[in-house]
Protein backbone atom coordinates (compact mmCIF):
# COMPACT_ATOMS: atom_id res chain seq x y z
CA UNK A 1 0.00 0.00 0.00
CA UNK A 2 1.24 3.60 -1.25
CA UNK A 3 0.35 6.44 1.00
CA UNK A 4 2.00 9.85 1.56
CA UNK A 5 3.89 10.18 5.45
CA UNK A 6 2.66 13.65 7.80
CA UNK A 7 6.65 13.61 8.37
CA UNK A 8 7.79 12.57 4.89
CA UNK A 9 10.19 15.67 5.64
CA UNK A 10 11.53 14.66 8.22
CA UNK A 11 12.01 11.21 7.38
CA UNK A 12 14.93 12.52 4.84
CA UNK A 13 16.52 13.85 7.97
CA UNK A 14 16.11 10.55 10.11
CA UNK A 15 19.18 8.94 9.02
CA UNK A 16 21.43 11.28 8.87
CA UNK A 17 21.13 13.86 11.58
CA UNK A 18 20.46 11.31 14.95
CA UNK A 19 21.68 8.14 13.59
CA UNK A 20 24.20 7.13 16.10
CA UNK A 21 25.88 8.02 19.13
CA UNK A 22 28.37 10.80 20.07
CA UNK A 23 31.54 8.27 20.56
CA UNK A 24 34.63 9.15 18.56
CA UNK A 25 34.38 7.94 15.25
CA UNK A 26 35.83 4.81 14.38
CA UNK A 27 38.51 3.72 11.74
CA UNK A 28 35.87 2.09 9.28
CA UNK A 29 33.62 5.27 9.88
CA UNK A 30 36.84 7.47 8.73
CA UNK A 31 37.43 4.98 5.79
CA UNK A 32 34.35 4.56 4.61
CA UNK A 33 33.76 8.72 5.02
CA UNK A 34 37.04 8.86 3.09
CA UNK A 35 36.37 6.40 0.38
CA UNK A 36 32.98 7.99 -0.37
CA UNK A 37 34.12 11.62 -0.57
CA UNK A 38 36.94 10.50 -2.93
CA UNK A 39 34.11 8.68 -5.46
CA UNK A 40 32.19 11.63 -4.99
CA UNK A 41 34.81 14.09 -6.45
CA UNK A 42 36.33 11.61 -9.27
CA UNK A 43 35.23 13.29 -12.52
CA UNK A 44 32.81 11.59 -14.87
CA UNK A 45 35.28 9.96 -16.55
CA UNK A 46 37.38 8.32 -13.81
CA UNK A 47 34.13 6.90 -12.72
CA UNK A 48 33.11 5.66 -16.11
CA UNK A 49 36.34 3.44 -15.73
CA UNK A 50 34.40 1.53 -12.83
CA UNK A 51 33.23 -0.98 -15.41
CA UNK A 52 29.93 -2.76 -14.74
CA UNK A 53 29.91 -1.73 -11.30
CA UNK A 54 26.70 0.87 -10.79
CA UNK A 55 27.30 3.78 -8.46
CA UNK A 56 24.35 5.42 -7.04
CA UNK A 57 24.68 8.69 -4.19
CA UNK A 58 22.68 11.82 -2.59
CA UNK A 59 23.83 14.17 0.02
CA UNK A 60 22.60 17.18 1.63
CA UNK A 61 24.02 20.14 4.10
CA UNK A 62 21.44 21.27 6.73
CA UNK A 63 21.59 23.99 9.40
CA UNK A 64 19.61 24.01 12.24
CA UNK A 65 19.21 27.32 14.79
CA UNK A 66 17.01 26.98 18.15
CA UNK A 67 16.19 29.14 20.26
CA UNK A 68 14.23 27.88 23.44
CA UNK A 69 10.98 29.76 23.61
CA UNK A 70 10.63 31.18 26.87
CA UNK A 71 12.30 34.65 28.50
CA UNK A 72 15.82 33.59 28.15
CA UNK A 73 15.67 33.28 24.39
CA UNK A 74 18.92 31.31 24.95
CA UNK A 75 20.62 29.14 22.05
CA UNK A 76 18.97 25.33 22.33
CA UNK A 77 21.68 24.24 19.12
CA UNK A 78 23.54 25.24 16.54
CA UNK A 79 24.71 22.37 13.95
CA UNK A 80 25.61 21.82 10.12
CA UNK A 81 25.11 18.78 9.09
CA UNK A 82 26.77 17.17 5.99
CA UNK A 83 25.49 14.01 4.63
CA UNK A 84 26.81 11.60 1.96
CA UNK A 85 24.80 8.05 0.52
CA UNK A 86 26.66 5.59 -1.39
CA UNK A 87 25.00 2.88 -2.67
CA UNK A 88 27.36 0.37 -4.78
CA UNK A 89 26.00 -2.35 -6.78
CA UNK A 90 29.15 -4.07 -7.85
CA UNK A 91 27.28 -7.04 -9.55
CA UNK A 92 24.10 -8.53 -10.18
CA UNK A 93 24.63 -10.33 -6.44
CA UNK A 94 26.70 -7.87 -4.68
CA UNK A 95 26.05 -4.29 -3.52
CA UNK A 96 27.14 -2.25 -0.37
CA UNK A 97 25.73 0.89 1.23
CA UNK A 98 27.69 3.85 3.10
CA UNK A 99 25.86 6.74 4.73
CA UNK A 100 27.94 9.23 6.96
CA UNK A 101 27.41 13.14 8.26
CA UNK A 102 29.51 15.12 9.93
CA UNK A 103 27.78 17.23 11.96
CA UNK A 104 29.62 20.28 13.31
CA UNK A 105 27.71 21.65 16.70
CA UNK A 106 28.21 24.81 19.05
CA UNK A 107 26.61 23.01 21.91
CA UNK A 108 29.59 21.34 23.23
CA UNK A 109 31.92 22.73 25.86
CA UNK A 110 33.76 25.06 25.00
CA UNK A 111 37.29 25.93 26.12
CA UNK A 112 37.52 26.81 29.78
CA UNK A 113 41.26 27.38 30.29
CA UNK A 114 43.53 29.70 28.57
CA UNK A 115 45.46 26.62 26.57
CA UNK A 116 42.05 25.02 25.57
CA UNK A 117 41.66 28.82 23.77
CA UNK A 118 44.27 26.34 21.50
CA UNK A 119 42.33 23.61 20.91
CA UNK A 120 40.39 23.63 17.52
CA UNK A 121 38.66 20.87 18.37
CA UNK A 122 37.56 22.80 21.70
CA UNK A 123 36.91 25.75 19.95
CA UNK A 124 35.19 23.62 16.97
CA UNK A 125 33.55 20.68 18.17
CA UNK A 126 32.35 17.65 15.36
CA UNK A 127 32.08 14.67 15.29
CA UNK A 128 31.43 11.78 12.42
CA UNK A 129 27.94 9.57 12.32
CA UNK A 130 27.89 6.44 10.95
CA UNK A 131 24.28 5.60 9.44
CA UNK A 132 24.54 3.06 7.68
CA UNK A 133 27.58 0.32 6.16
CA UNK A 134 26.87 -2.86 5.29
CA UNK A 135 27.48 -5.84 2.68
CA UNK A 136 24.51 -7.19 0.75
CA UNK A 137 24.36 -10.20 -0.93
CA UNK A 138 21.53 -10.99 -3.53
CA UNK A 139 19.26 -13.83 -4.54
CA UNK A 140 22.15 -16.40 -2.83
CA UNK A 141 19.97 -18.75 -3.68
CA UNK A 142 17.53 -17.23 -5.94
CA UNK A 143 14.61 -15.32 -3.39
CA UNK A 144 17.37 -14.77 -0.54
CA UNK A 145 18.86 -11.46 0.36
CA UNK A 146 21.54 -11.48 3.36
CA UNK A 147 22.62 -7.93 5.12
CA UNK A 148 25.46 -7.57 7.39
CA UNK A 149 26.56 -4.52 8.72
CA UNK A 150 25.09 -1.16 9.91
CA UNK A 151 21.54 -0.83 9.12
CA UNK A 152 18.09 -0.18 10.77
CA UNK A 153 15.40 -2.08 10.13
CA UNK A 154 11.47 -0.70 10.93
CA UNK A 155 8.77 -3.05 11.01
CA UNK A 156 5.20 -2.36 11.56
CA UNK A 157 2.67 -0.30 9.47
CA UNK A 158 1.96 2.50 11.89
CA UNK A 159 3.32 6.48 11.08
CA UNK A 160 6.21 7.03 13.68
CA UNK A 161 4.99 4.64 16.16
CA UNK A 162 5.48 0.92 15.67
CA UNK A 163 4.70 -1.01 18.83
CA UNK A 164 6.13 -4.36 16.87
CA UNK A 165 9.56 -2.51 16.02
CA UNK A 166 12.40 -3.22 18.50
CA UNK A 167 15.55 -3.98 17.10
CA UNK A 168 16.88 -0.57 16.54
CA UNK A 169 16.75 1.94 19.71
CA UNK A 170 14.84 4.87 19.39
CA UNK A 171 16.41 8.10 18.91
CA UNK A 172 14.65 10.65 20.75
CA UNK A 173 16.96 13.06 21.62
CA UNK A 174 15.61 15.70 18.96
CA UNK A 175 11.74 15.50 18.97
CA UNK A 176 11.21 17.14 15.59
CA UNK A 177 12.62 14.09 13.96
CA UNK A 178 10.61 11.84 16.30
CA UNK A 179 10.06 8.18 14.91
CA UNK A 180 14.22 8.38 14.42
CA UNK A 181 16.41 5.04 15.07
CA UNK A 182 20.17 4.76 16.12
CA UNK A 183 21.41 1.98 13.20
CA UNK A 184 22.71 -1.59 15.02
CA UNK A 185 25.22 -4.17 13.86
CA UNK A 186 23.02 -6.80 12.44
CA UNK A 187 23.05 -9.94 10.14
CA UNK A 188 19.46 -9.99 8.22
CA UNK A 189 18.11 -12.88 6.56
CA UNK A 190 14.85 -11.75 3.53
CA UNK A 191 13.21 -14.45 2.15
CA UNK A 192 10.48 -13.77 -0.18
CA UNK A 193 9.76 -17.61 -2.30
CA UNK A 194 7.88 -17.49 -5.21
CA UNK A 195 4.65 -18.35 -3.97
CA UNK A 196 1.14 -17.89 -3.78
CA UNK A 197 -2.63 -18.82 -3.27
CA UNK A 198 -5.71 -18.30 -5.51
CA UNK A 199 -7.59 -20.02 -7.97
CA UNK A 200 -5.66 -20.13 -10.77
CA UNK A 201 -7.95 -16.89 -13.51
CA UNK A 202 -8.26 -15.04 -10.30
CA UNK A 203 -5.68 -12.82 -8.39
CA UNK A 204 -4.56 -14.77 -5.61
CA UNK A 205 -5.82 -13.94 -2.31
CA UNK A 206 -2.56 -14.71 -0.27
CA UNK A 207 0.78 -13.12 -2.27
CA UNK A 208 3.97 -11.08 -1.40
CA UNK A 209 5.11 -13.63 0.92
CA UNK A 210 8.62 -12.29 3.10
CA UNK A 211 10.18 -14.25 6.02
CA UNK A 212 12.60 -11.85 7.46
CA UNK A 213 14.85 -13.28 10.20
CA UNK A 214 17.65 -10.43 12.05
CA UNK A 215 20.20 -11.15 14.42
CA UNK A 216 21.97 -8.54 16.35
CA UNK A 217 24.52 -9.09 18.69
CA UNK A 218 24.82 -6.39 20.91
CA UNK A 219 22.49 -3.93 22.58
CA UNK A 220 22.10 -0.46 22.24
CA UNK A 221 20.33 1.65 24.29
CA UNK A 222 18.08 4.62 23.14
CA UNK A 223 19.16 8.36 22.77
CA UNK A 224 16.78 9.92 25.00
CA UNK A 225 16.65 14.19 25.40
CA UNK A 226 19.10 15.54 27.91
CA UNK A 227 15.80 17.17 29.62
CA UNK A 228 14.85 13.09 30.77
CA UNK A 229 17.87 12.93 32.97
CA UNK A 230 15.90 15.36 35.72
CA UNK A 231 13.64 11.78 36.12
CA UNK A 232 16.24 10.31 38.53
CA UNK A 233 18.34 14.00 39.45
CA UNK A 234 15.28 16.65 40.24
CA UNK A 235 13.59 15.71 43.33
CA UNK A 236 10.58 17.17 41.70
CA UNK A 237 10.68 15.15 39.12
CA UNK A 238 11.84 12.05 40.86
CA UNK A 239 9.20 12.59 43.54
CA UNK A 240 5.94 11.88 40.76
CA UNK A 241 7.91 9.41 39.35
CA UNK A 242 8.05 6.95 42.57
CA UNK A 243 6.28 3.73 41.95
CA UNK A 244 6.63 1.98 44.98
CA UNK A 245 6.43 1.83 48.98
CA UNK A 246 10.31 2.44 49.52
CA UNK A 247 10.97 4.88 46.77
CA UNK A 248 8.15 6.90 48.26
CA UNK A 249 9.44 6.63 51.52
CA UNK A 250 13.23 7.74 50.53
CA UNK A 251 11.37 11.22 48.93
CA UNK A 252 9.58 11.93 52.09
CA UNK A 253 13.10 11.43 54.17
CA UNK A 254 14.86 13.16 52.30
CA UNK A 255 11.98 16.18 52.86
CA UNK A 256 12.40 15.93 56.35
CA UNK A 257 16.57 15.03 56.75
CA UNK A 258 16.75 18.32 54.63
CA UNK A 259 14.51 20.75 55.93
CA UNK A 260 15.30 19.73 59.78
CA UNK A 261 19.11 18.75 59.65
CA UNK A 262 20.58 20.57 56.65
CA UNK A 263 21.19 17.62 54.32
CA UNK A 264 21.53 18.14 50.93
CA UNK A 265 20.89 15.06 48.64
CA UNK A 266 22.84 14.90 45.05
CA UNK A 267 22.08 12.20 43.02
CA UNK A 268 24.19 10.81 40.33
CA UNK A 269 22.34 8.10 37.67
CA UNK A 270 24.55 5.71 36.25
CA UNK A 271 24.15 3.21 33.45
CA UNK A 272 24.59 -0.65 33.49
CA UNK A 273 24.25 -2.11 29.78
CA UNK A 274 23.99 -6.12 29.61
CA UNK A 275 26.79 -7.83 29.14
CA UNK A 276 28.00 -8.86 25.26
CA UNK A 277 27.71 -12.20 25.27
CA UNK A 278 25.62 -14.56 22.59
CA UNK A 279 22.90 -14.76 25.56
CA UNK A 280 22.45 -11.54 25.51
CA UNK A 281 22.51 -10.72 21.97
CA UNK A 282 18.64 -10.07 20.36
CA UNK A 283 16.63 -12.01 17.50
CA UNK A 284 13.46 -10.82 15.52
CA UNK A 285 11.47 -12.24 13.15
CA UNK A 286 9.13 -10.91 10.53
CA UNK A 287 6.41 -13.00 8.26
CA UNK A 288 4.60 -10.77 6.29
CA UNK A 289 2.21 -10.98 3.04
CA UNK A 290 -0.86 -9.57 1.41
CA UNK A 291 -4.31 -11.27 1.90
CA UNK A 292 -6.72 -10.06 -0.50
CA UNK A 293 -6.40 -6.40 -0.03
CA UNK A 294 -4.50 -5.80 3.48
CA UNK A 295 -0.80 -5.67 4.03
CA UNK A 296 -0.52 -8.01 7.13
CA UNK A 297 2.88 -9.00 9.46
CA UNK A 298 3.57 -10.93 12.08
CA UNK A 299 6.93 -10.12 14.28
CA UNK A 300 8.83 -11.98 17.45
CA UNK A 301 11.68 -10.24 19.14
CA UNK A 302 13.54 -11.11 21.80
CA UNK A 303 16.08 -8.51 23.72
CA UNK A 304 15.88 -5.46 25.97
CA UNK A 305 13.87 -2.95 26.30
CA UNK A 306 15.91 0.21 25.18
CA UNK A 307 15.01 2.50 27.93
CA UNK A 308 16.59 2.22 31.30
CA UNK A 309 14.73 1.59 34.81
CA UNK A 310 16.27 2.09 38.02
CA UNK A 311 17.20 -0.83 39.85
CA UNK A 312 19.42 0.03 42.95
CA UNK A 313 19.21 3.35 44.64
CA UNK A 314 22.36 3.54 47.22
CA UNK A 315 23.20 6.63 49.47
CA UNK A 316 26.35 7.18 50.83
CA UNK A 317 26.42 9.41 54.05
CA UNK A 318 29.99 9.64 54.69
CA UNK A 319 30.52 12.93 53.82
CA UNK A 320 27.29 14.61 56.01
CA UNK A 321 25.48 16.53 55.15
CA UNK A 322 26.13 15.99 52.15
CA UNK A 323 24.73 12.60 50.86
CA UNK A 324 25.78 11.55 47.43
CA UNK A 325 23.20 8.89 45.82
CA UNK A 326 23.86 6.69 43.39
CA UNK A 327 20.92 5.29 41.49
CA UNK A 328 21.56 2.74 38.85
CA UNK A 329 19.87 2.12 35.41
CA UNK A 330 19.46 -0.81 33.72
CA UNK A 331 17.24 -2.20 31.20
CA UNK A 332 14.43 -4.66 31.12
CA UNK A 333 15.02 -8.01 29.23
CA UNK A 334 11.76 -8.40 27.02
CA UNK A 335 10.21 -10.54 24.15
CA UNK A 336 7.47 -9.16 22.11
CA UNK A 337 4.92 -10.54 19.76
CA UNK A 338 3.41 -8.51 17.40
CA UNK A 339 0.74 -8.22 14.50
CA UNK A 340 0.30 -5.06 11.57
CA UNK A 341 -2.26 -4.38 8.89
CA UNK A 342 -2.36 -1.77 6.28
CA UNK A 343 -4.74 -1.00 3.45
CA UNK A 344 -6.09 1.46 1.52
CA UNK A 345 -10.34 1.84 0.91
CA UNK A 346 -11.07 2.52 -2.60
CA UNK A 347 -14.54 3.38 -2.29
CA UNK A 348 -13.57 6.49 0.75
CA UNK A 349 -11.38 7.54 -2.44
CA UNK A 350 -8.13 5.65 -1.40
CA UNK A 351 -8.70 6.49 2.45
CA UNK A 352 -5.88 4.48 4.42
CA UNK A 353 -5.73 2.39 7.16
CA UNK A 354 -3.42 0.95 9.66
CA UNK A 355 -3.19 -0.68 12.69
CA UNK A 356 -0.36 -2.33 15.21
CA UNK A 357 -0.65 -4.18 18.48
CA UNK A 358 2.46 -5.41 20.32
CA UNK A 359 2.59 -7.72 23.31
CA UNK A 360 5.40 -7.38 25.56
CA UNK A 361 6.00 -10.19 28.31
CA UNK A 362 8.53 -9.28 30.81
CA UNK A 363 10.53 -11.10 34.06
CA UNK A 364 9.71 -9.80 37.67
CA UNK A 365 11.64 -6.57 38.04
CA UNK A 366 13.09 -5.59 41.46
CA UNK A 367 14.99 -3.04 42.99
CA UNK A 368 17.32 -2.14 45.54
CA UNK A 369 17.38 0.20 48.08
CA UNK A 370 20.64 1.03 50.12
CA UNK A 371 21.01 4.00 52.38
CA UNK A 372 22.38 2.92 55.67
CA UNK A 373 21.33 3.09 59.33
CA UNK A 374 21.38 7.12 59.11
CA UNK A 375 18.53 7.41 56.44
CA UNK A 376 17.75 3.60 57.80
CA UNK A 377 16.22 2.52 54.12
CA UNK A 378 17.30 -1.19 53.23
CA UNK A 379 15.54 -3.71 51.35
CA UNK A 380 15.00 -5.23 48.11
CA UNK A 381 11.00 -5.20 46.76
CA UNK A 382 9.63 -5.79 43.56
CA UNK A 383 9.09 -2.85 41.27
CA UNK A 384 6.11 -5.41 38.74
CA UNK A 385 5.81 -8.41 38.77
CA UNK A 386 6.16 -10.53 35.92
CA UNK A 387 3.86 -10.49 33.15
CA UNK A 388 3.18 -8.56 30.15
CA UNK A 389 1.35 -5.51 28.79
CA UNK A 390 0.07 -4.30 25.39
CA UNK A 391 0.80 -1.38 23.04
CA UNK A 392 -1.48 -0.25 20.17
CA UNK A 393 -1.18 2.20 17.57
CA UNK A 394 -4.83 2.64 15.07
CA UNK A 395 -4.22 5.13 12.38
CA UNK A 396 -6.04 6.93 9.09
CA UNK A 397 -5.18 9.47 6.80
CA UNK A 398 -6.73 10.97 3.70
CA UNK A 399 -6.08 13.80 0.99
CA UNK A 400 -9.39 14.90 0.32
CA UNK A 401 -8.41 17.66 -2.08
CA UNK A 402 -4.83 17.57 -3.80
CA UNK A 403 -3.62 20.60 -1.59
CA UNK A 404 -4.57 18.87 2.00
CA UNK A 405 -3.20 16.08 3.67
CA UNK A 406 -4.53 14.78 7.09
CA UNK A 407 -3.31 11.97 9.92
CA UNK A 408 -4.71 10.78 12.94
CA UNK A 409 -3.69 7.97 15.09
CA UNK A 410 -4.51 6.59 18.35
CA UNK A 411 -2.47 5.46 20.62
CA UNK A 412 -2.11 3.13 23.72
CA UNK A 413 1.24 3.65 25.60
CA UNK A 414 3.67 5.93 24.47
CA UNK A 415 7.42 4.58 23.35
CA UNK A 416 8.83 5.11 26.86
CA UNK A 417 5.97 3.63 28.71
CA UNK A 418 6.77 0.35 30.29
CA UNK A 419 3.84 -2.33 32.37
CA UNK A 420 0.61 -2.54 32.38
CA UNK A 421 -0.01 0.25 35.14
CA UNK A 422 2.23 3.06 33.51
CA UNK A 423 0.33 2.71 29.80
CA UNK A 424 -1.27 6.22 28.66
CA UNK A 425 -3.58 6.83 25.43
CA UNK A 426 -2.75 9.62 23.31
CA UNK A 427 -3.91 10.93 19.78
CA UNK A 428 -1.97 12.33 17.18
CA UNK A 429 -3.11 14.57 14.57
CA UNK A 430 -2.08 16.40 11.62
CA UNK A 431 -1.77 18.11 8.42
CA UNK A 432 0.02 19.36 5.61
CA UNK A 433 -1.56 22.46 3.37
CA UNK A 434 -0.03 23.37 -0.01
CA UNK A 435 0.38 26.50 -1.71
CA UNK A 436 1.56 27.17 -5.50
CA UNK A 437 2.64 23.72 -6.29
CA UNK A 438 4.09 22.70 -3.54
CA UNK A 439 6.53 25.52 -3.25
CA UNK A 440 4.54 26.26 0.07
CA UNK A 441 3.77 23.96 2.77
CA UNK A 442 2.28 24.76 6.19
CA UNK A 443 2.49 21.59 8.36
CA UNK A 444 0.90 20.92 12.05
CA UNK A 445 1.58 17.48 14.22
CA UNK A 446 0.18 17.81 17.40
CA UNK A 447 -0.09 14.90 20.25
CA UNK A 448 -2.77 14.98 22.75
CA UNK A 449 -2.72 12.79 26.30
CA UNK A 450 -5.82 12.01 26.83
CA UNK A 451 -5.53 11.10 30.18
CA UNK A 452 -3.94 14.04 31.72
CA UNK A 453 -4.33 16.77 29.31
CA UNK A 454 -1.19 17.84 28.47
CA UNK A 455 -0.01 18.13 24.06
CA UNK A 456 2.50 18.95 22.25
CA UNK A 457 2.12 21.49 19.21
CA UNK A 458 4.62 21.34 16.04
CA UNK A 459 3.63 23.67 13.58
CA UNK A 460 6.11 24.37 10.65
CA UNK A 461 6.13 26.52 7.37
CA UNK A 462 8.51 25.26 4.57
CA UNK A 463 9.26 27.28 1.62
CA UNK A 464 10.88 25.27 -1.52
CA UNK A 465 11.53 27.85 -3.77
CA UNK A 466 13.83 25.69 -6.19
CA UNK A 467 14.26 21.62 -5.82
CA UNK A 468 17.11 21.70 -4.22
CA UNK A 469 17.05 24.53 -1.68
CA UNK A 470 14.29 24.79 1.51
CA UNK A 471 13.68 27.16 4.31
CA UNK A 472 11.86 26.06 7.14
CA UNK A 473 10.50 28.28 10.34
CA UNK A 474 8.19 26.40 12.92
CA UNK A 475 8.66 25.81 16.63
CA UNK A 476 8.14 22.49 19.06
CA UNK A 477 5.88 23.96 21.96
CA UNK A 478 5.08 21.35 25.37
CA UNK A 479 1.90 22.59 26.88
CA UNK A 480 4.06 23.71 29.94
CA UNK A 481 4.95 26.79 28.09
CA UNK A 482 1.29 28.01 28.32
CA UNK A 483 0.08 25.95 31.81
CA UNK A 484 3.95 26.10 33.60
CA UNK A 485 5.37 23.30 34.83
CA UNK A 486 3.20 19.93 36.42
CA UNK A 487 5.08 17.06 37.26
CA UNK A 488 1.98 15.53 37.39
CA UNK A 489 1.15 15.13 33.43
CA UNK A 490 3.53 13.53 30.75
CA UNK A 491 4.29 16.93 28.51
CA UNK A 492 4.23 19.80 31.51
CA UNK A 493 6.61 17.99 33.29
CA UNK A 494 10.59 19.13 33.19
CA UNK A 495 11.69 15.96 31.98
CA UNK A 496 9.86 16.55 28.79
CA UNK A 497 11.68 19.22 28.00
CA UNK A 498 11.32 23.11 27.06
CA UNK A 499 10.08 24.29 24.02
CA UNK A 500 11.98 25.79 21.37
CA UNK A 501 11.65 27.62 17.98
CA UNK A 502 13.89 26.54 15.37
CA UNK A 503 15.22 27.68 11.78
CA UNK A 504 16.23 25.41 9.23
CA UNK A 505 18.42 25.51 5.56
CA UNK A 506 18.57 22.03 3.41
CA UNK A 507 20.48 21.79 0.24
CA UNK A 508 20.18 18.69 -0.95
CA UNK A 509 22.65 17.44 -3.41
Amino acid sequence: MSRMSLYRHAADEVGARRAATRAAPTTSVWVALAATLVVLASPPAARAQLGEVQLDWRGFVMTDLRLFADDSLAFERSETTGNVRLEARLDPHIAAVGDVSLVLSERGDGPDTFAALSERARLDPFWIESNALFVELIDVPEGLDIRIGRQAIIWGSADRFHPVSNLNPLDVEDPTVFGAVLPNEMVSLDFRPDWEAGCEDEEPWLSELRLQLVFVPFFKPASPPRSAGLAFTDKRVFRERADTPLTLDLVEKQDVLEANNGWHFAFEPTVSLPERTLDNSMFGARLAGRLFDVDLGLTYFRGFDDFPRAETIVADTTALPEVGVTVGLSYPRVQVLGIDMATSLDFLDGLGLWAEVGITFHDALHRIISTGPQIGINAVERELAEGYFVKAVAGIDYTPVHWLYLNVQYLHGFVDEFGADDLENYLVAGADIKFDNDRFLLRFFNIFNLDDGSYVLYPRFTFKPWQSGELSLGAFLYSSTFTGFDETTKFDSRAAGKSTVFIQARASL
